[in-house]
């Protein structure tokens, strides 16, 4: 099934089972017996590991924001001298 795949996916794109159990408020067990195929994926599971998914990604996305070194303001000063002097 598709969309226990991409659910699979998305579990392990959080952390894994503890993590996710944690972050969706649910116990561990409750979310292997969803990746087990034992208990159905219902909406309220798709539309809180969705929310999930895009607050990982939000953060993510803030934090590569500050570490890229596309972004001159990232690196030190001795980071740019040898960026700009190479």
């Amino acid at each position: 099934m598709v969309q226990l795949t991409l659910f699979t996916q998305a579990v392990e794109a959080l952390g894994g089972q503890r993590g996710t159990a944690r972050i969706l408020g649910i116990e561990e067990s409750a979310l292997r017996r969803r990746l087990a195929g034992e208990e159905a994926l219902d909406s309220t599971i798709l539309r809180d590991i969705a929310r999930a998914l895009i607050d990982h990604a939000d953060r993510c996305r803030k934090i590569e924001r500050k570490l890229s070194p596309a972004f001159s303001e990232n690196l030190t000063a001795e980071q740019a001298e040898r960026f700009g002097g190479g």
